[in-house]
């Protein structure tokens, strides 16, 4: 008689490759700082910006409709994620080395990645691919098109795989094969 492996369990929504894509960009250099600096300084959903990401890196395009029913989807959670996010800087600026500060980034983590997975779902579903993810973000959040050309050389040099790419184009804006993209243009 052979022996079988027991069947394995339906992998987790929360476990999608738009999560994956998530961790392993925002860990490169200077795109937690962009993307941060974003969601300061205009008012961005981080979440919403790393699906623009992904979805350009993937090549795709999204209409405006995709965006909107996206941004409008997320809002209710967004709220709860502002609040905890509060709370956690606070606390961060208190007395950082504590159980109540751990536990508040836990949440926010926790609470974005089911912004993700919410993304991922409405990314498998038919829309008209009409505009470029960065451009539709860039047009929500006003985002200048320096800014834009310096996240599509992040998503072109992490695509790439070229770390020296990747430092270049940060530091200069620029799109990491050169020039800066027209706004829209896919890197």
């Amino acid at each position: 008689m052979t022996e079988t492996a027991p069947p394995s369990a339906p992998p987790s929504p929360l476990q999608n490759p738009l999560w994956q894509f998530s961790l392993e960009f925002y860990q490169q250099p200077h795109v937690a700082d962009f993307l941060l600096e974003c969601q300061d300084t205009r008012g961005a959903d981080v979440c919403l910006l790393l699906w623009a990401s992904y979805t350009s890196a993937c090549g795709r395009q999204l209409s405006e409709e995709s965006w909107r029913v996206a941004d409008r989807g997320l809002a209710p959670r967004r709220r709860m994620i502002t609040s905890v996010r509060h709370l956690r800087r606070l606390l961060g600026r208190i007395k950082k080395h504590t159980g109540l500060y751990a536990w508040c980034k836990r949440c926010e983590l926790r609470m974005e990645q089911r912004q993700i997975a919410a993304l991922w779902k409405l990314n498998s579903e038919s829309w008209p691919e009409t505009r470029s993810p960065l451009e539709l973000a860039g047009q929500q959040y006003g985002l200048l098109q320096k800014d834009q050309a310096r996240w599509a050389g992040l998503i072109d040099a992490y695509s790439t795989g070229g770390a020296a790419a990747l430092e270049s184009a940060a530091a200069s804006g620029e799109h990491p094969r050169g020039g800066s993209p027209e706004p829209g243009a896919a890197p």
